[in-house]
């Protein structure tokens, strides 16, 4: 579980992983009722990552959450990007809990 502040509302959500059909891992953030509030990664067939890895969907409605993310380093950039579309996205591993 992951506890965010935003504007003085605490929000608790969990970081949920599946893989796409190409083996990729799928990164998507739930609240604690189980209901999904976004995809954090996309599957690009042409890229080749570690299992740990995953394609940072960073913009659009993502930006903010992956903001506050990043600010509680709950994901981690690797220093590698890939050009999807017209947007440079980072590829991310899943910070590990000490």
């Amino acid at each position: 579980m992951i506890k965010m502040m935003q504007n003085q509302i605490e929000i608790k959500i969990n970081l949920k992983t599946k893989r796409y059909l190409n083996g990729q891992l799928a990164v998507f953030v739930q609240e604690i009722s189980g209901e999904p509030l976004a995809e954090l990664s996309l599957m690009n067939n042409s890229v080749e990552l570690e299992e740990d890895e995953f394609i940072l969907k960073d913009y659009t409605e993502n930006k903010e959450l992956v903001n506050h993310l990043i600010k509680l380093k709950v994901i981690k950039s690797i220093n590698r990007f890939v050009l999807i579309g017209s947007h440079l996205c980072p590829i991310c591993q899943i910070a590990s809990e000490s």
